[in-house]
């Protein structure tokens, strides 16, 4: 696998929305969030050139994580009706989604060609849970790794910017937006229109890159975070 190639045959786009579900996400952001699901499916149905090679996995997390929707041809897929519950766990997340890439890349086959995975996590809040999520999302993004994955992040509400910003591999995002319900369509909105401008990419002489459109929206791009040596 190259990180963003082109090749003969149409090589698959695996995508995974990482989903925060706990139980702050409860009311008019989760209403938001299952409203959005189908409309998501219809919309990447509705484009050719992106319906052709994305596929779409859904893991939500709250202190624990479920792979919701395994890795799929979205024109297949029964898309999911989440509910809230728990606290909210980044770890479980992180693991749950770079499984769900990886046996749903390796279930289209031997030989079957791949363009870097990509997750787009969503959270409302602070990871609560007594582990450091930081060794999963070195772990799913790893460059060593054939699967290893990039990450968009979002941020809004209660979610801790700081936080948001390291889960990100170089595009992270927070909306001020007061209306939680709001702000769920605009990031959901967004992942469409990042899923099929970097799907379209593909095509070009380049091989194509990750792309994340902002136009219209109330989201601020964070700053990458900063690390220091150890």
């Amino acid at each position: 696998m190259s990180e963003f190639s082109n090749v003969e045959r149409p090589a698959v786009f695996p995508v995974c929305l990482c989903i925060d579900v706990s139980y702050s996400m409860a009311g008019s952001p989760m209403r938001a969030v299952n409203d959005a699901l189908p409309e998501i499916k219809s919309a990447i149905k509705g484009d050719p050139a992106t319906g052709e090679i994305a596929r779409l996995a859904v893991v939500t997390f709250s202190d624990k994580a479920e792979i919701v929707l395994p890795l799929t041809d979205i024109a297949f897929a029964d898309m999911p009706v989440l509910t809230p519950q728990g606290g909210t766990n980044f770890d479980v997340g992180l693991r749950a989604s770079g499984d769900a890439l990886r046996d749903g890349i390796k279930a289209l086959g031997k030989g079957s060609a791949y363009h870097q995975p990509v997750i787009f996590f969503i959270s409302d809040g602070e990871h609560n849970a007594g582990v450091d999520w930081t060794h999963a999302q070195g772990q799913v993004t790893s460059k060593d790794d054939k699967y290893g994955a990039q990450i968009v992040s979002f941020g809004f509400g209660r979610a801790n910017r700081e936080a948001i910003q390291q889960i990100s591999t170089g595009f992270a995002f927070f909306t001020d937006e007061s209306d939680p319900g709001a702000a769920v369509r605009e990031i959901l909105r967004t992942v469409v229109r990042s899923i099929r401008t970097t799907s379209s990419s593909f095509s070009s002489a380049s091989g194509g890159a990750l792309s994340v459109p902002l136009d219209g929206t109330k989201l601020t791009q964070l700053p990458l975070a900063q690390r220091t040596v150890s």
